[in-house]
């Protein structure tokens, strides 16, 4: 290989190297860093691009890249627990073609710093065409055997994504920022992300959501089952590695709410089985005893250096090599691809333990001969959920649904209106809850009997499901007390849920006097004898409602202090001429 000439060694004692967080969606923890090259416009170039432009034309693409991989790994390991991470670096595809391109220098550049292969993650993307998709894919398949996390840089953009993705499966999948640019308004931005999601989660990959600017983008990426997220919401480039945390407060905030109100969760880890691990540079030689050694285990779940998922080991995958007249000596031979663990992982299905049941299961559904899904936390493996588990789980949740829901009105009941409640303070977003109080059904269910009462209370149910949008929920607390709630999507979407609201107390007072006689609703009341013997006149039945507005910034910030609230103001709203009361906060 040719020494770089003189003008190119000033070139990189002017350059510097910008890292950025790529962080764990669930956790906020840190899971890797992205290099990005500072200083070309001192160089006097228009951008990054036309600087690597030049060294193309200047046919010293590949030696000076080289040169740079070492400056960048030599800065990435002055970050604080560098060796728990990952470096994300990327790769000009023209390099592949340079005629001094040769195999094995970024290997012995890792081992001179003391990294393994596995903490470098090549980014390749389409910036550049590529002229021919087979040598593309070939080298690609050639870092990843040599044991480089590979990543797809800007997926969903060019012309052979998902050529990339068939031909040379990658560890990792970067979608790009076009998708998740305002995608929390953009419902076909999110079917398209969330079927590249799934799709990549299927092959085994993980996903970066990249670019994410926004609050609003961070929690529908984290919906949509994104396993990771790079951008300004996290954190911004520096080329001050001392500002680099292991932990991102803003993230792991969000991630602490979730874990207030268990939901799903709870039912998953109890499920999970705690599968010993194999590590990546583990020998076949272990692999085989521990199959041995215990005759009831059918897989070994396969973790990196980090302690992140990457597949598993079949047991059925090893028996033609074991049990082969040559096999041991194969897998003894570390000349050969038999010898080497990759070979024989299959990727499956890597969930977060944070991700709904109803999102596991599908990507689940989805994958072809899976045994199950690897279940991680804050990017790290913490079990196994098999198929078995997996729709035991279901039942589990489906029961306690079931037992929740009220049997009158088949609405959910006090388990899933906490639930509603927790998701909207947890999203941050703008929310909106209302509870509903009938006025005088004591006297009414007295007067009239249970059953009436009990049809009374179905009528308020249906006019509830007719009034209601889809995208409301609505909740039976228990007896005559009823609940509606939304996360706001903007002033329509509120003035839409009030004008709801308005509706229903409106239709019921008008629909539940046809439960009353001819001559109550005549009088326009039931005379009848109080609690204490005294006869007097009820008014006929009404309802009353409390509407709690939560902006971003409000002050209420639980549960508790909601239900004082309605308990509060529902007084208010009972002598209200319009039977309401708006609180906005």
């Amino acid at each position: 290989m040719e020494p770089l000439h003189a003008i190119y060694h000033h070139y990189l004692n002017v350059l510097d190297i910008a890292f950025q967080p790529i962080v764990d969606i669930h956790s906020g923890t840190l899971f890797g860093a992205e290099a990005l090259l500072r200083g070309t416009d001192t160089l006097g170039f228009e951008s990054i691009e036309s600087f690597f432009d030049h060294l193309y034309e200047d046919n010293t693409l590949y030696t000076f890249d080289l040169a740079l991989r070492e400056k960048v790994i030599k800065k990435f390991c002055t970050i604080g627990s560098h060796e728990t991470i990952k470096l994300f670096y990327n790769l000009d595809n023209r390099l592949f073609g340079m005629s001094d391109f040769s195999k094995g220098n970024t290997s012995r550049i890792l081992k001179r710093y003391g990294l393994d292969q596995k903490s470098m993650v090549f980014e390749l993307s389409e910036h550049n065409e590529i002229v021919n998709i087979d040598e593309f894919t070939r080298l690609m398949s050639h870092y990843a055997h040599e044991g480089f996390c590979v990543a797809i840089d800007d997926f969903g953009i060019g012309q052979s994504g998902f050529k990339m993705l068939y031909h040379a499966t990658p560890n990792i999948i970067k979608i790009d920022r076009f998708f998740l640019s305002n995608i929390d308004s953009d419902p076909k931005k999110k079917l398209l992300a969330r079927n590249m999601v799934q799709l990549s989660t299927l092959m085994g990959c993980r996903v970066i959501a990249e670019g994410v600017e926004t609050e609003a983008e961070f929690l529908v990426c984290k919906e949509i089952g994104c396993h990771l997220v790079q951008g300004y919401f996290v954190a911004r480039p520096t080329c001050d590695c001392s500002q680099l945390r292991l932990q991102y407060a803003d993230i792991n905030a969000i991630a602490l709410l979730e874990k207030r109100t268990p939901g799903d969760q709870t039912i998953v880890r109890k499920r999970c089985e705690a599968l010993e691990t194999v590590s990546i540079s583990d020998s076949m030689e272990l692999v085989i005893e521990k199959f041995k050694s215990d005759q009831e285990l059918s897989l070994i779940p396969v973790i990196d250096k980090q302690g992140s998922p990457l597949g598993i080991v079949h047991e059925h995958r090893l028996k033609a090599i074991i049990y082969s007249q040559f096999g041991r000596s194969l897998i003894q031979n570390n000349s050969s691809n038999f010898s080497v663990l990759e070979t024989y992982i299959e990727p499956i299905p890597v969930v977060d333990v944070t991700m709904p049941l109803k999102t596991i299961v599908k990507l689940y559904s989805l994958s072809q001969n899976a045994p199950g899904v690897l279940v991680m936390e804050s990017s790290r493996y913490i079990g196994y959920l098999s198929a078995r588990e997996m729709i035991e789980a279901v039942h589990e949740r489906n029961l306690i649904r079931a037992r929740d829901q009220n049997p009158l009105s088949r609405l959910p009941g006090n388990f899933m209106i906490n639930e509603h409640i927790a998701h909207a303070f947890e999203s941050g977003k703008r929310s909106v809850f209302c509870y509903f109080d009938f006025d005088h059904f004591k006297p009414f269910n007295d007067h009239y009997g249970f059953r009436n009462g009990d049809r009374v209370i179905v009528l308020f149910a249906e006019l509830m499901h007719k009034i209601f949008l889809n995208e409301y929920f609505i909740g039976h607390i228990g007896g005559d007390d009823f609940f509606a709630g939304a996360i706001i999507k903007d002033d329509a979407m509120f003035d839409e849920f009030c004008t709801s609201v308005r509706k229903l107390i409106y239709q019921f007072g008008e629909d539940v006097r046809e439960f009353y006689s001819a001559e109550d609703r005549e009088r326009g009341c039931i005379v009848a004898e109080d609690r204490e013997g005294v006869i007097r006149e009820f008014k006929l039945l009404s309802v009353s409602a409390v509407i709690v507005y939560k902006g971003k910034k409000s002050s209420i910030n639980s549960a508790e202090q909601l239900q004082k609230i309605f308990a509060v103001e529902k007084k208010n709203a009972k002598y209200s001429p319009e039977h309401l009361c708006l609180i906005i906060d």
